[in-house]
């Protein structure tokens, strides 16, 4: 036990001292995103609007209250918030990795393994969001937690957990729709509830008058720079997989195949849902599909938002020996091209082709099928999920 345990600690040590490497000769260079945060933060304590045109590319995008959560960081001297900031994200991936694996319905492979797994396919796009210093891993957290507390039927808790994260991004309102199907009316108030009272925060720093006038800004900043960036090479949505597979000629046809496919997936979805009845914790599949959406109809769906399939990577990674030879090794190749997506791997011709005609969406679709296969194989005579 003692030889167990001192291995152990070496381990941990030798983890921590390669993380303090990363960040010393990498990451601590970047962090741009997060030093749009700390400004942010710092103007809203002073009562200066957060929304200036002349930052240009790196001007504030998000709400006047998340600005509040920022200047948190401004109680320490900027290399110390970015530091710390560094910390948290690593902690709360750590703690998004362990919960998405013990919600699950049944453990079918072992936690070590299913995290390990998970790291590396998703690697590249914790790499970029821990290098920028975004927010999204925040965000995921809460959205686990969402779950957690949907599942033990907490809707007050889960309702403050949702309004908290759309005071960041919105991505989370595309569990709306679903919250009121699945008749949570205590969990959409209280959510609601507590996005109308961060949007009221900021009056605290600037009055009722100029809040009104900061929350303008904001709309008018997110309209601006959203359509300048549409296009920008790094955008991996189904906006840019469309805009750029379509011939020139024909990109206005971008918006009617967007709808298209928003409604399939609606119905996909809404197959899923009402054939989940007699599975065990069928809102953990759910969640999932619903999380996967957030990159690929989000305006802006940056390579590293793929981040947000984690929980469904966690869950296929745990059943994949229960899917059919043939789709079991057509998983793990999927799995092995989002994961090789490197140009280090792929050679520079193979990984322009790759992120410039965002197939990543593609990747993302045949995992949205095999949650969808999962889902359909539950009453035959070899299901895939727990009954």
């Amino acid at each position: 036990m003692g030889s167990r345990k001192a291995r152990k600690i070496f381990f941990i040590i030798l983890i921590s001292l390669f993380l303090l490497l990363i960040y010393i000769f990498w990451v601590r260079k970047e962090m741009t995103d997060f030093g749009v945060f700390y400004q942010g933060g710092q103007r809203i304590l002073e009562g200066e609007t957060v929304y200036r045109i002349s930052d240009g590319h790196l001007q504030y995008k998000y709400s006047p209250p998340s600005a509040i959560f920022f200047s948190l960081f401004t109680l320490f001297p900027y290399e110390v918030a970015k530091f710390i900031w560094y910390l948290s994200e690593l902690f709360l991936l750590y703690l998004i990795l362990n919960m998405s694996y013990e919600i699950l319905p049944l453990k079918l492979k072992k936690k070590r393994v299913v995290i390990i797994f998970a790291l590396l396919i998703l690697a590249k796009f914790y790499a970029r969001e821990i290098e920028l210093g975004q927010v999204n891993i925040l965000i995921i957290f809460t959205l686990v937690l969402l779950l957690k507390a949907f599942l033990r039927r907490n809707d007050v808790w889960g309702g403050l957990l949702w309004g908290f994260s759309l005071l960041f991004k919105p991505y989370a309102l595309v569990f709306l729709p679903y919250f009121i199907l699945k008749k949570r009316f205590k969990l959409v108030v209280s959510g609601v509830t507590v996005a109308i009272l961060g949007l009221l925060l900021p009056v605290i720093f600037y009055g009722f008058k100029s809040n009104l006038i900061v929350l303008k800004e904001w709309r008018s900043t997110l309209s601006r720079s959203t359509s300048s960036l549409l296009d920008i090479y790094g955008n991996a949505s189904f906006y840019a997989f469309f805009s750029r597979i379509l011939p020139e000629q024909k990109t206005e046809l971008t918006l009617p195949f967007i709808i298209i496919v928003f409604i399939f997936l609606g119905l996909l979805f809404w197959r899923i849902m009402f054939s989940g009845k007699g599975l065990k914790r069928p809102e953990v599949l759910e969640f999932s599909f619903l999380i996967i959406m957030i990159p690929l109809f989000s305006p802006l769906g940056w390579y590293y938002n793929y981040l947000y399939s984690i929980l469904t990577v966690v869950l296929l990674l745990n059943i994949i020996d229960k899917f059919p030879l043939v789709l079991k090794y057509g998983l793990i190749a999927n799995f092995v091209v989002i994961g090789g997506s490197l140009m280090e791997i792929m050679g520079r011709e193979a990984f322009h082709f790759y992120t410039g005609y965002s197939i990543v969406v593609i990747n993302c679709l045949i995992i949205v099928f095999y949650l969808f296969f999962a889902r359909e194989r539950k009453h035959d005579s070899s299901p895939i999920l727990p009954d």
